[in-house]
């Protein structure tokens, strides 16, 4: 077992802009640990525009991103370990299953910047042919730019997140027609334009206040998928099925290794410091919500190397109170305030199921400090500050919407 003093897990966004914040910081004794065969995160398969804009001040492709931020890890020093999985975490020890065998890592510190998936078919339980054919934007992503492969001819998206027009763009630079987008909420999950732009400019159908029940086909083949809208069942042919959005953290070995996991956030329960229950620990990027764009990872990343350095420096002992939230916030950020923390602001940040207008509360001990009216969208953040108010460990806070 090699004793380091920090590592991260995930060569994405977050992971590495943290790396070279420490690097500045003058850390060296820190890995990097990413499962896949290259560095980049996610955005390696993106091979639309859009990337860069912010942190690099170019706009770039996915791909090149991804390339340009392996080269900044390259160029400062900083060890990625590829093709190395997390396994387990037990007691501090980082087990990693590589091409070389079981490795066993005792880091000071551990920042958790695994990312985050799409929720694939089997979990949304659609019944129905079983077949390769069926796949998420992740996948159409890795066959269109990385393999260049054209999976199917004509597809149905499920899902209408804005992640679901890049899988647009994907199955358009690969020939693939699109014969619906299907939706189960009565509006998308993204900009009403976005609906228009589809519908009138690339001429496929966006099917709302629809779901779907049953994808029909024989010998692993997709022939059609069958939608049921208005108390009728409708069947629409084609031979390819893409899940798209409803993004969770990569949070498997989290809640497998850790008691402290919060279960509206997928993920575990963090301070205003990014810091876990379990004081070495750390989450940020897509780990710590799901979807999150690049740039923000990137900046958060950044954000929170300034914290572990503050944690590695000063090692103050926490002072945790723990906030709730009621059904309709599907995230929120920080989940536990860290009364010793050098940050004494107080801003929440977070988001809500579905689309809605209403009034957000922010209670202490049933008492309200904060309210803000909203006219959210589920995929949008919010955030609300809050006036700074002598806080005690047993104080209770928890987090409201109430629906207009």
């Amino acid at each position: 077992m090699d004793n380091i003093q920090i590592a991260i897990i995930g060569a994405g966004p977050a992971g590495i802009s943290a790396a070279l914040e420490l690097k500045k910081l003058g850390y060296s004794d820190l890995i990097i640990f990413e499962r896949e065969d290259e560095a980049g995160g996610t955005p390696r398969h993106c091979g639309h525009l859009g990337f860069g804009m912010f942190e690099f001040k170019r706009v770039l492709s996915g791909p090149n991103y991804a390339k340009k931020l392996s080269k900044l890890a390259s160029q400062n020093g900083i060890n990625i370990q590829l093709k190395s999985t997390l396994t387990k975490i037990e007691d501090g020890v980082l087990t990693f299953s590589t091409p070389n065998g079981i490795k066993q890592y005792k880091p000071t510190c551990t920042l958790l910047a695994l990312g985050a998936r799409e929720t694939p078919r089997s979990d949304r339980l659609v019944s129905g042919t079983r077949s390769p054919d069926i796949i998420t934007t992740g996948a159409l992503q890795r066959f269109t730019y990385l393999q260049e492969i054209k999976p199917f001819d004509k597809a149905v998206v499920i899902g209408s997140e804005i992640v679901s027009f890049s899988a647009l763009m994907s199955a358009k630079h690969a020939g693939i027609k699109i014969a619906a987008i299907i939706e189960e909420k009565s509006e998308i999950d993204s900009f009403c334009v976005i609906k228009y732009l589809v519908k009138y400019l690339l001429n496929i159908p966006v099917i709302t206040n629809a779901k779907l029940k049953n994808i029909n086909g024989e010998d692993k083949k997709v022939s059609s998928v069958t939608i049921f809208k208005d108390g009728k069942e409708e069947d629409i042919a084609c031979d390819g099925v893409i899940f798209t959005g409803k993004f969770i953290p990569e949070s498997s070995i989290m809640q497998k290794s850790f008691k402290d996991f919060n279960l509206n956030n997928y993920s575990l329960n963090v301070t205003q410091n990014f810091q876990t229950n379990s004081e070495s620990f750390f989450v940020a990027g897509n780990a710590l919500r799901g979807a999150l764009a690049a740039f923000r990872c990137y900046f958060e990343g950044k954000k929170v190397a300034k914290n572990i350095h503050d944690y590695i420096r000063f090692k103050h002992q926490s002072q945790i109170i723990e906030i709730s939230a009621d059904e309709n916030i599907s995230w929120y950020y920080p989940s536990l305030l860290d009364l010793k923390s050098p940050i004494k602001k107080h801003l929440t940040t977070l988001r809500l199921k579905n689309r809605a207008k209403g009034v957000i509360k922010i209670l202490l001990n049933g008492r309200v400090v904060s309210i803000k009216r909203v006219h959210a969208l589920p995929f949008l953040s919010i955030n609300i500050p809050w006036k700074d108010i002598e806080l005690k460990v047993d104080d209770k806070i928890r987090l409201e919407f109430v629906k207009d």
